[in-house]
């Protein structure tokens, strides 16, 4: 660090230590991943690493969840006029096309100038066969051709799809089919590294990069154990991935899987490395308020075009619920606007040199290769030791999102900030291959099914909640209170007290289904022979008890309407 820089190094932290009262580096805040991200970064403080050369990318979306060759076919010629390079088929639609359909599903489309893609799940090897008919069967150029399959055994166990002898069976059929083909269908790509499956099961960021990697070298092998060289192999692969709405996250993200699949083309020695196709995270959207999804989209859609990204999908707003034209379109426009309006197509790799992003990318790209390596000398993606790893890691990963959005330390909109009231029925959930779209892992699923018992019983219950305050209680998690009662329907009354007279008279007056007071309150209650008075209430939950146990009595609470009283351990929590 040069003079001039380390005296504004200097001034910045005295400011800080006026401002917070702190030193600066009590704002650096840690990753899911445990990655520290300090406030500032200086000039010097990491070398620059370019890490894409080419700027631009291709638009990959979706068309409508509708089997009918007609409909369909009319929604992917809106897709292609209106400048999308891909066509990628949900599982609604693509589980019963058959060859016979093939014909109207694609007529007037170009085959040769576009491509085509699947989500994850479903049949594979149905997928290959049907396009080897078409290619048949039609006037189409099969080495023209270019369909992403999407089959991935990883995955496939994962989301208990399929056991695992049969993902390793499914693997080589595919791995044998591809090898046949090479020839005469070249460009479809039977496999993918399903990153975005791994990111609806729950993983973290490096974690899913890391088992990408790993995945990605296990079907290598397959491949050239059927007898295709690692040059096409590598050449015909696919690495998905899931960007949220964290946009300097969803750069380094995309930037790091960059970086990693470089360094993993290198140590093959091979130049050419896997296509990475991003999507918008369906794990960060929501039922609730679902018009907010298209800002969520909108900044990881920015960082994936800024990171990277060959092929972007940008999901509709309503995706779990199922897509309309309409927001297919807004999904649509916001990379054309990306793309047409701001030119971010015109800039290759554009945070290179940015300290701090370059910081984020690289430290997430190491942490995904140590993964990458861990889950190698476990035996491989496919080994029982290393799903089982991975089952964990997504284990573990989940319970702590869960805690960060129900203690409010992750805010998302509409949900645990600024909570909505019931008003109407959420729409149901699309399953797709026996999951629901988001995966199981969604942190706002657990808030929208208290909201949908709240719609379907609050009411009817008439269900009171009485907040006991002394006046020394933490005025947020009165605050925190308030707005789930609120978003539950259930009725809310805060009440200062002073003396145990007072308390219980509040309690016999209101009857509350659900009392809440302080640790002080309580005991006041309790050292009085108040015991009788906090029965009064069905359930009694500590003012301070966590995010968790605060969301599941309210929705306990609303299914019964017949809780038990809580036990209290002398710790601020129920039981």
């Amino acid at each position: 660090m040069n003079t001039g820089q380390n005296d504004n190094w200097t001034r910045w932290a005295d400011m800080v230590r006026k401002t917070i009262g702190a030193e600066w580096d009590t704002l650096t805040r840690a990753t899911e991943d445990g990655l520290d991200i300090q406030p500032i970064y200086p000039a010097d403080a990491i070398s620059r690493q370019a890490v894409f050369t080419k700027a631009g990318w291709a638009m990959a979306q979706y068309v409508a969840d509708d089997a009918a060759p007609t409909a369909l076919n009319r929604s992917i010629l809106d897709e292609l006029e209106s400048g999308v390079s891909m066509i990628m088929f949900p599982q609604m639609a693509a589980a019963s096309m058959t060859a016979a359909q093939m014909a109207d599903i694609l007529d007037g489309v170009y085959t040769h100038a576009c491509q085509f893609g699947y989500s994850h799940g479903g049949d594979a090897m149905h997928r290959t066969n049907l396009w080897a008919e078409y290619a048949a069967q039609s006037d189409a150029d099969g080495q023209a051709l270019n369909v992403h399959i999407g089959a991935d055994p990883v995955a496939d166990i994962m989301s208990d799809q399929l056991e695992h002898q049969e993902a390793t069976n499914q693997a080589i059929a595919l791995a044998a089919w591809q090898t046949k083909h090479q020839t005469d269908l070249p460009h479809i790509r039977c496999f993918a590294a399903a990153g975005d499956a791994y990111h609806r099961y729950g993983l973290t960021d490096a974690q899913e990069l890391g088992l990408c990697l790993a995945s990605l070298v296990w079907q290598w092998r397959m491949l050239e154990q059927s007898g295709l060289s690692l040059e096409h192999a590598i050449a015909g692969s696919v690495m998905r991935m899931a960007v949220t709405s964290h946009l300097y996250s969803s750069l380094a993200k995309t930037r790091a899987a960059r970086m990693v699949l470089n360094r993993l083309s290198a140590a093959m020695d091979m130049d050419k490395t896997p296509v990475l196709h991003v999507f918008t995270s369906d794990r960060m959207m929501t039922r609730i308020e679902p018009m907010n999804n298209v800002l969520r989209h909108v900044t990881a859609s920015l960082g994936a075009a800024l990171g990277g990204a060959e092929l972007i999908t940008t999901l509709p707003h309503d995706w779990l619920s199922g897509s309309t034209g309409m927001s297919r379109r807004l999904a649509r426009n916001i990379q054309l606007i990306m793309r047409d309006e701001a030119r971010l197509d015109q800039v290759a790799d554009p945070a290179h040199g940015a300290t701090t992003l370059e910081a984020m990318s690289q430290s997430l790209a190491h942490k995904a290769w140590q993964i990458f390596q861990d889950i190698e000398q476990a035996g491989g993606a496919m080994a029982d030791a290393a799903l089982t790893m991975v089952a964990e890691w997504g284990t573990a990963a989940r319970q702590a999102r869960q805690a960060d959005m129900d203690n409010r330390h992750a805010a998302m909109l509409g949900i645990n900030h600024h909570p909505q009231q019931p008003i109407d029925p959420l729409p149901p959930v699309i399953m797709e291959t026996g999951q629901p779209r988001g995966g199981m892992a969604r942190p706002a699923q657990a808030w929208e099914d208290m909201r949908i018992a709240a719609y379907d019983a609050a009411y009817d219950k008439g269900l009171r909640c009485l907040i006991l305050d002394d006046g020394r209680s933490d005025k947020q998690c009165i605050a925190n209170w308030s707005d789930e009662l609120r978003m539950a329907g259930i009725q809310m009354a805060e009440v200062r007290i002073t003396n145990t007279t007072e308390a219980n008279a509040q309690i016999a007056a209101a009857k509350p289904h659900i009392l809440v007071a302080s640790q002080a309150v309580y005991h006041m209650l309790a050292d009085h022979d108040g015991q009788d008075s906090i029965a009064l209430s069905k359930t009694y939950v500590a003012l301070d008890a966590d995010g968790t146990t605060r969301r599941q009595m309210i929705t306990n609470m609303i299914r019964t309407g017949d809780q038990v009283t809580s036990k209290h351990d002398g710790q601020g929590k129920s039981e």
